[in-house]
């Protein structure tokens, strides 16, 4: 079995700001231009602009103004347009495909340091329920909501004890909330004007709750993580039960920063944000695989952090690695980088969570200043398979095995052929190794196939691991899995 303890990287967590390796991100993104004495974008009406797009394949993106807003936390609204917080100044911000953006001011006060406008309200959770658009005020313990016609705001007080996180709406149409303070509990809002009723999630000590996934009327689940180990889990319960009972899923596994969880094709899917992969669980089966992201030599890890079902495909962003992945049909795994700009020049963008509007996959960028979406109805020039990713192929310690990769489409820019394995969370091969007969093509106008020998080293310990072989041409990477059989 792979291995799952290895210190590869010690990543500081503030609120949302990263700071991973070399990657001084604040230093290149805080903002520069003022409208207060520290930089900060404060807001004392309604602002309306119109933004600049950016395009650059299935991704569009959009600047917000300056100085720095810190997007996060964003939500579809039923017309296609968006909503997500502005952590910097502080707001909310409701942004049209046209490229129209409204902020509102959070007319709360918060506590932060102005020379920290960068983190000045903490808004992790934002949903549309009742007909307000709600938001997570942690820095003053409540949840808001605020009226789209009048911009009046409608708040729910929690105990000074509760600091509210993520948001989602449960079934009978009722609000539910995570707290990022232990011990590990989550609330419930029956409507605006009813206190909140809160559960105790039996999770270790130090652990809290991250997000809640309601699957069904009666099954649902909630993640819990300890911020110290970045160790996690993810538990079962039936949410219109009189008293929940919570049931953790997947045994004693151990899970690296599992803040968010989808369902899809039967399996429990689970973002792992200490990590290069994501890990999936088979709810009938009850056995846990582990699909590895590709790699990127700046970074030691990409770190998965959100993660959307839509059907066969799962969604989720890689926060270090500015992408936006999608896996389907747990074949098959497409990236497309946030950014046209290589991640050592435009810096970790810090892209926290993300929103499914049909064909649309948005995302925001923390600290690149950004919102943007995948457009998976734009579908890249080339792809890539493996006829042998049908079922695991058996291959004996010390032998090796060999593939063949057919590469289809059209390309003008350089194709790189890489490969990642879950061997161990960093998803860099060890013990096993590979050998393309090429590893770049200069460019595509046809088929091309590419074969592939892996070899399995003397040392790789017995059992299952997924293979990835990726073609990309730094912008879009198109990825496929063969899982093999070591024994």
């Amino acid at each position: 079995m792979r291995a799952r303890y290895v210190s590869v990287l010690v990543v500081i967590l503030l609120a949302g700001a990263i700071v991973a390796g070399s990657y001084v991100l604040l230093q290149s993104s805080a903002p520069s231009t003022s409208t207060s004495e520290a930089g900060c974008a404060d807001l004392s009406s309604v602002n309306r602009v119109v933004l600049n797009e950016s395009q650059f394949g299935s991704v569009t993106t959009f600047s917000l103004p300056s100085p720095l807003r810190s997007p996060n936390s964003i939500t579809s609204a039923p017309d296609g347009s968006v909503w997500f917080g502005e952590v910097a100044v502080p707001g909310l911000a409701h942004l049209f495909l046209n490229g129209t953006l409204v902020e509102y001011p959070w007319p709360f006060p918060n506590a932060t340091p102005a020379s920290l406008c960068f983190d000045r309200s903490e808004i992790w959770g934002v949903t549309i329920w009742n007909g307000l658009v709600w938001a997570s005020d942690p820095a003053n313990n409540q949840l808001v909501g605020m009226n789209q016609t009048s911009g009046a705001f409608t708040v729910v007080h929690l105990p000074s004890s509760v600091v509210p996180r993520f948001l989602a709406i449960g079934p009978n149409d009722q609000l539910w909330f995570t707290e990022t303070s232990p011990p590990g509990q989550i609330g419930v809002i029956r409507n605006e004007s009813a206190q909140p009723t809160f559960y105790s999630v039996p999770s270790d000590k130090g652990e809290y709750t991250t997000s809640i996934l309601f699957q069904e009327a009666t099954l649902a689940y909630v993640v819990t993580v300890n911020p110290e180990d970045n160790h996690g889990q993810v538990f079962s319960f039936d949410p219109i039960a009189p008293v929940p009972v919570f049931q953790q899923v997947g045994g004693n596994q151990t899970l690296l920063g599992p803040y968010s969880v989808a369902v899809s094709q039967g399996s429990l899917w689970v973002g792992e944000h200490e990590a290069s992969y994501v890990a999936s669980y088979g709810i009938f089966s009850s056995d846990w695989s582990f699909y590895p992201t590709s790699t990127d030599p700046k970074l030691p890890l990409t770190l998965p952090y959100y993660l959307l079902a839509n059907g066969s495909s799962v969604w989720f962003n890689e926060h270090d690695a500015n992408r936006v992945a999608v896996i389907t049909n747990e074949t098959t795994l497409t990236e497309y980088a946030m950014s046209p700009i290589p991640i050592d020049e435009v810096g970790i963008g810090n892209a926290l969570t993300i929103a499914l509007d049909r064909n649309l996959v948005w995302f925001t960028a923390w600290t690149a200043n950004k919102v943007g979406f995948v457009n998976d109805s734009i579908v890249p020039s080339f792809d890539v398979s493996a006829p042998a990713n049908a079922t695991s192929t058996p291959i004996a310690v010390g032998s090796s095995a060999q593939f063949q990769l057919q590469i289809t489409g059209a390309s003008s820019r350089p194709l790189n052929i890489t490969f990642a394995d879950s061997e161990s969370i960093s998803g860099v091969p060890t013990e096993i190794s590979f050998s393309p007969t090429v590893a770049s093509i200069s460019s595509l106008g046809g088929p091309v196939t590419v074969g592939v020998t892996v070899r399995v080293g003397a040392s790789t310990p017995l059992g299952e691991y997924r293979l990835l072989m990726t073609v990309t041409d730094g912008l879009t990477s198109r990825s496929v899995y063969v899982p093999i059989l070591v024994s």
